[in-house]
Protein backbone atom coordinates (compact mmCIF):
# COMPACT_ATOMS: atom_id res chain seq x y z
CA UNK A 1 0.00 0.00 0.00
CA UNK A 2 1.58 3.33 -1.11
CA UNK A 3 1.71 6.33 1.81
CA UNK A 4 -1.18 8.40 -0.61
CA UNK A 5 -3.60 5.25 -0.23
CA UNK A 6 -2.85 5.23 3.28
CA UNK A 7 -3.47 8.48 4.02
CA UNK A 8 -6.62 8.53 1.93
CA UNK A 9 -7.86 5.47 3.78
CA UNK A 10 -7.33 7.43 7.04
CA UNK A 11 -9.16 10.44 5.92
CA UNK A 12 -12.60 7.92 4.77
CA UNK A 13 -12.63 5.90 7.98
CA UNK A 14 -12.28 9.17 9.84
CA UNK A 15 -15.23 11.05 7.68
CA UNK A 16 -16.92 7.90 8.07
CA UNK A 17 -16.49 8.01 11.47
CA UNK A 18 -17.67 11.77 12.08
CA UNK A 19 -20.65 10.82 9.96
CA UNK A 20 -21.63 8.50 12.22
CA UNK A 21 -21.29 10.10 15.43
CA UNK A 22 -23.50 13.06 13.87
CA UNK A 23 -25.93 10.58 12.68
CA UNK A 24 -26.70 8.99 16.09
CA UNK A 25 -29.24 10.78 18.13
CA UNK A 26 -28.93 13.30 20.44
CA UNK A 27 -29.73 12.39 24.04
CA UNK A 28 -32.01 15.33 25.25
CA UNK A 29 -30.68 17.11 28.55
CA UNK A 30 -33.38 15.82 31.12
CA UNK A 31 -32.40 12.23 30.35
CA UNK A 32 -28.57 12.86 30.65
CA UNK A 33 -28.01 15.05 33.94
CA UNK A 34 -29.28 15.88 37.24
CA UNK A 35 -32.29 17.99 37.56
CA UNK A 36 -32.72 19.75 40.89
CA UNK A 37 -35.42 21.95 39.67
CA UNK A 38 -37.30 18.68 38.25
CA UNK A 39 -40.09 19.06 40.65
CA UNK A 40 -40.71 23.02 39.52
CA UNK A 41 -41.63 22.21 35.98
CA UNK A 42 -37.76 23.46 35.13
CA UNK A 43 -36.20 21.70 32.51
CA UNK A 44 -32.30 21.64 32.06
CA UNK A 45 -30.43 23.16 28.68
CA UNK A 46 -28.56 21.83 27.01
CA UNK A 47 -26.36 25.27 26.30
CA UNK A 48 -28.40 27.18 23.86
CA UNK A 49 -29.05 24.87 21.12
CA UNK A 50 -32.63 23.38 21.94
CA UNK A 51 -34.20 26.43 22.96
CA UNK A 52 -37.43 27.47 21.37
CA UNK A 53 -37.57 31.58 23.07
CA UNK A 54 -34.63 33.28 24.79
CA UNK A 55 -35.70 36.72 27.29
CA UNK A 56 -34.11 38.98 29.37
CA UNK A 57 -36.03 40.57 32.05
CA UNK A 58 -34.08 42.82 34.43
CA UNK A 59 -34.34 42.59 38.05
CA UNK A 60 -33.45 45.27 40.78
CA UNK A 61 -33.87 44.91 44.36
CA UNK A 62 -33.59 47.25 47.49
CA UNK A 63 -33.14 46.64 50.80
CA UNK A 64 -33.97 49.83 52.78
CA UNK A 65 -33.20 51.70 50.26
CA UNK A 66 -29.54 50.12 49.10
CA UNK A 67 -29.38 48.08 46.15
CA UNK A 68 -28.45 44.30 46.37
CA UNK A 69 -26.57 42.04 44.31
CA UNK A 70 -28.10 39.35 42.22
CA UNK A 71 -25.80 36.53 42.45
CA UNK A 72 -24.52 35.28 39.36
CA UNK A 73 -25.11 31.42 38.31
CA UNK A 74 -28.09 31.35 39.93
CA UNK A 75 -30.16 28.10 38.05
CA UNK A 76 -26.68 27.00 36.94
CA UNK A 77 -25.28 24.22 38.52
CA UNK A 78 -21.94 21.86 37.04
CA UNK A 79 -24.69 19.63 35.48
CA UNK A 80 -27.36 21.66 34.66
CA UNK A 81 -28.69 25.15 33.53
CA UNK A 82 -32.39 25.71 34.50
CA UNK A 83 -34.79 27.83 31.80
CA UNK A 84 -34.07 30.24 34.29
CA UNK A 85 -30.64 31.68 35.67
CA UNK A 86 -27.99 34.05 35.20
CA UNK A 87 -24.91 34.41 34.17
CA UNK A 88 -23.67 37.30 36.44
CA UNK A 89 -24.21 39.22 38.75
CA UNK A 90 -26.16 42.38 36.74
CA UNK A 91 -29.96 41.46 37.41
CA UNK A 92 -30.33 40.27 33.60
CA UNK A 93 -32.58 36.95 34.01
CA UNK A 94 -32.09 34.58 31.13
CA UNK A 95 -35.03 32.74 30.21
CA UNK A 96 -34.57 30.19 27.76
CA UNK A 97 -37.94 27.15 27.66
CA UNK A 98 -37.14 24.35 25.33
CA UNK A 99 -41.18 24.49 24.45
CA UNK A 100 -42.35 27.48 22.81
CA UNK A 101 -44.92 29.23 25.19
CA UNK A 102 -43.95 28.07 28.35
CA UNK A 103 -44.72 30.77 30.98
CA UNK A 104 -42.18 31.39 33.89
CA UNK A 105 -43.49 32.98 36.61
CA UNK A 106 -40.47 35.57 38.95
CA UNK A 107 -41.78 33.10 41.71
CA UNK A 108 -39.71 30.60 39.72
CA UNK A 109 -36.69 32.59 39.68
CA UNK A 110 -36.90 33.24 43.31
CA UNK A 111 -37.63 28.75 43.67
CA UNK A 112 -34.56 28.13 41.95
CA UNK A 113 -32.25 31.08 43.51
CA UNK A 114 -33.36 29.30 46.75
CA UNK A 115 -34.74 32.45 48.32
CA UNK A 116 -38.06 33.71 49.38
CA UNK A 117 -39.82 36.53 47.27
CA UNK A 118 -41.32 37.89 50.53
CA UNK A 119 -39.08 38.55 53.39
CA UNK A 120 -39.56 38.02 56.68
CA UNK A 121 -39.71 41.32 58.59
CA UNK A 122 -40.30 43.45 55.46
CA UNK A 123 -42.77 45.05 53.44
CA UNK A 124 -42.41 44.94 49.91
CA UNK A 125 -43.11 47.15 46.96
CA UNK A 126 -43.02 45.80 43.24
CA UNK A 127 -42.65 47.72 40.56
CA UNK A 128 -42.53 46.37 36.66
CA UNK A 129 -41.42 49.11 34.38
CA UNK A 130 -42.49 51.79 36.56
CA UNK A 131 -46.02 50.77 37.53
CA UNK A 132 -46.74 49.50 40.59
CA UNK A 133 -48.09 45.77 40.67
CA UNK A 134 -49.49 43.84 43.49
CA UNK A 135 -48.55 40.08 42.90
CA UNK A 136 -45.11 39.96 42.24
CA UNK A 137 -44.64 36.19 42.70
CA UNK A 138 -47.34 35.60 39.80
CA UNK A 139 -45.60 37.87 37.62
CA UNK A 140 -45.27 36.17 34.07
CA UNK A 141 -41.42 37.17 33.14
CA UNK A 142 -41.42 39.13 29.99
CA UNK A 143 -38.33 39.96 27.27
CA UNK A 144 -36.97 43.58 28.24
CA UNK A 145 -39.01 43.77 31.63
CA UNK A 146 -37.55 46.46 34.48
CA UNK A 147 -38.59 44.70 37.43
CA UNK A 148 -37.88 46.26 41.11
CA UNK A 149 -38.43 44.94 44.44
CA UNK A 150 -38.22 47.33 47.35
CA UNK A 151 -37.97 45.74 50.53
CA UNK A 152 -38.39 48.31 53.67
CA UNK A 153 -38.18 47.05 57.58
CA UNK A 154 -41.71 46.59 58.54
CA UNK A 155 -42.55 49.33 61.08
Amino acid sequence: MTPITKIVLIVVVLVILLGILFALPRFTAPERFSNPWKELGIDCLEGHQNVAYHIHPQLEIYLDGQPQTIPANIGITGNCMAEIHTHDSTGKVHVEAVTAGKEFTLQKFFDIWGEKINREGYQMRAMVDGQEIKSPASLILKDGQQIRLDYTLAS
